[in-house]
């Protein structure tokens, strides 16, 4: 089996299986748990849709990656073992922060290579990434706190909970600014811009600018 065909099947087998959370979920009663597992479902389906639509093709690593994030939180949320397990929580927000790192780090990449006013050292990476992902932990703890206060959802258990959430978007951010410019070493920016397909994307992006 290719690459392509083990992503198709990797997504079509992670969206049977959060349909079955949901499924579950519903007869459970849990109404928390299929809604977010609705929200799953629908981010999982995201990769897919940019591949069709030809905006970009992730990586099959990080697709994967993205898939056991997401089904990971869900499979947790719905046999609570954020609550019977005081490392469920550490591993799925490690795999959710080093995800969005990820994103950050291929962000960082396409945009050092198609803004030609902007330069970005290799060194400056890792700086860059951690910033990144802090900046968006900050947010999300923010956000579970709004969530908290207004519809008492209970996501933040304690100041300590949330402040060791942080240490681990720290920890998630430092892993993927070190890997990052290692993974650099061996595999040229061409190449990552060339697997991900964005040049199509970048050519519309500047012909709808110069048009209008």
């Amino acid at each position: 089996m290719n690459r392509a065909r083990a992503q198709i099947f990797l997504s079509y087998f992670f969206q049977i299986a959060l349909i079955g959370l949901v499924v579950v979920s519903l007869v459970v009663g849990d109404m928390y748990s299929a809604i977010s597992s609705v929200f799953g479902f629908i981010l999982i389906s995201i990769p897919a849709l940019l591949r069709r639509e030809r905006v970009v093709v992730l990586p099959f690593e990080l697709n994967l990656w993205i898939f056991l994030s997401i089904f990971l939180h869900n499979f947790g949320l719905l046999l609570h073992f954020y609550d019977i397990l005081w490392w469920w929580d550490k591993v799925t927000h490690f795999l959710s922060t080093s995800l969005i790192a990820a994103f950050g780090f291929i962000g960082i990449v396409i945009v050092d290579k198609y803004a030609k006013t902007i330069d970005i050292p290799v060194k400056f990476l890792p700086f860059f990434i951690v910033v990144f992902v802090m900046a968006m932990g900050v947010l999300w703890e923010i956000i579970e706190f709004a969530f908290d206060q207004t519809l008492g959802t209970g996501m933040q258990y304690s100041l300590s909970d949330t402040v060791t959430d942080l240490v681990f978007d720290l920890v998630g951010g430092l892993a993927v600014g070190a890997v990052g410019p290692i993974y650099l070493k061996y595999r040229t920016v061409d190449a990552l811009i060339q697997e991900l397909k964005v040049e199509g994307t970048v050519k519309k992006m500047k012909a709808r600018r110069q048009k209008g």
